[in-house]
């Protein structure tokens, strides 16, 4: 289910919140949060991301890995097809978990073998409730997709797995906003 910053939910689980094209979605920002890629460069993050704009598959739980694999060749794309788009892997964890930080990053970095990977991966250890709460996210069940910029507006968002729907939709969003590669 799609949640909008108050809490309201939208019928269709998986949907999409969009309020147009090249509109910020009202009332839902990227909270500030500090973290730290797979190969330890440090980020503060929204304005530290690489793009102007960025597309985010953040995962509360460890096993939601497998939701996450099914964005990241489309997030791969709209990167290669798109000048000022990054993407990144953002696995959010509770803060009560720092003191793990070490074994839990070393675990995840020793799955993860290219650098690229590694280093659009990154680790944020935060308040995850309010974290949701500050996108809007009504639980950890499900990822959360996103469409950012260094500002922390939300362009575009949904929850779940990717869809051929979904990923059209962000398609569309991403050419609203973003420059193509040059040729």
């Amino acid at each position: 289910m799609v949640c909008l910053a108050a809490g309201l939910s939208l019928s269709g689980c998986g949907s999409s919140v969009s309020p147009g094209p090249a509109a910020a979605i009202e009332g839902v920002a990227f909270p500030t949060v500090e973290g730290t890629s797979l190969n330890n460069r440090s980020f503060q993050l929204p304005a530290g991301f690489d793009a102007p704009y960025n597309v985010l598959l953040v995962a509360f739980l460890r096993e939601q890995q497998a939701d996450v694999n099914t964005w990241l060749s489309a997030a791969a794309d709209i990167a290669a097809d798109h000048a000022n788009v990054e993407y990144y892997e953002l696995p959010t964890i509770s803060s009560g978990w720092t003191i793990a930080r070490g074994w839990i990053d070393n675990g995840m970095r020793s799955g993860v073998q290219a650098f690229a990977a590694r280093e659009r991966t990154i680790t944020l250890y935060t308040d995850t409730a309010r974290f949701r709460e500050l996108l809007g996210i009504d639980g950890p069940g499900q990822i959360w997709i996103g469409l950012v910029d260094r500002g922390g507006k939300v362009y575009w968002s949904t929850r779940g797995r990717a869809t051929p729907e979904t990923i059209a939709q962000l398609q569309r969003e991403v050419r609203t906003l973003a420059s193509p590669a040059a040729p």
